[in-house]
């Protein structure tokens, strides 16, 4: 089976790729404008809100694509549950480009192992979760996308604009490179990140989608949806 090793490399490869990039926060979402720009709420006061809420979120589902291109960055698109409790576990499917190629895998983690499969009838185990990313990240309260929330330097209200038929405000400003570097240490910059995050008018203010711009044209975008909502996630078959 001289395919094996490569295939592992291969596999791993596309797994690293998912998790360093899952770590920022949307790919398939509509958006469209609605409403006035006027009487929109005070940018800052929904920043902390949402930042609030989102400290206080134990589950989600995550869609994530990349736009562009951006360095040490391979993944696409993404799209996984996640949770934190009552223990990190996450399951998804993800689409990279591997030399030149686009290559999909379905992974799993669980128990804090990191479960990933090129073909759905096979999956391997690939140990540690921790040696790749830690997912946990994404949720964490301290580093994770509550704290890009908490970072947005010179925010401003912008618009309206109805995210899978979430009614959202627009707000744009910058993300210190310590909040970015905090949940996604590869994608490493020294600058402010431009960013977009659209907040949740009414009810908690949930954060309903978000994208960071580390070089210009080139971005991440996440959209959130099914807050702490039961997440079930099981161990792959013949692992």
């Amino acid at each position: 089976m001289q395919g094996m090793p490569l295939r592992r490399r291969t596999t791993a490869a596309v797994l690293a790729a998912v998790a360093l990039s899952a770590a920022l926060v949307a790919g398939c979402s509509k958006s469209s404008n609605q409403g006035s720009n006027q009487s929109l709420p005070d940018a800052s006061t929904l920043l902390k809100q949402s930042a609030q809420t989102t400290r206080d979120v134990k589950s989600a589902h995550l869609e994530l694509t990349v736009q562009g291109k951006i360095e040490h960055l391979a993944l696409k698109t993404l799209s996984a549950d996640l949770t934190n409790a009552p223990a990190v576990a996450a399951k998804g499917h993800t689409k990279v480009t591997m030399g030149g190629d686009d290559v999909e895998a379905d992974f799993v983690v669980l128990d804090g192992t990191l479960y990933a499969s090129l073909d759905p009838s096979t999956w391997s185990n690939f140990g540690p979760a921790s040696t790749v990313y830690d997912v946990s990240l994404i949720l964490n309260p301290d580093v994770g996308v509550a704290n890009i929330l908490s970072n947005v330097t010179d925010p401003k209200a912008v618009g309206r604009e109805a995210i899978n038929g979430v009614q959202a405000v627009k707000i744009t400003g910058q993300v210190s490179a310590d909040a970015v570097d905090k949940v996604a240490p590869k994608i490493a910059t020294t600058a402010n990140v431009p960013t977009t995050a659209w907040i949740q008018e009414d009810g908690n203010h949930g954060l309903v989608q978000i994208m960071l711009e580390p070089s210009s044209g080139n971005r991440i975008q996440m959209t959130l949806s099914k807050w702490n909502e039961p997440v079930s996630i099981e161990k792959p078959p013949g692992v």
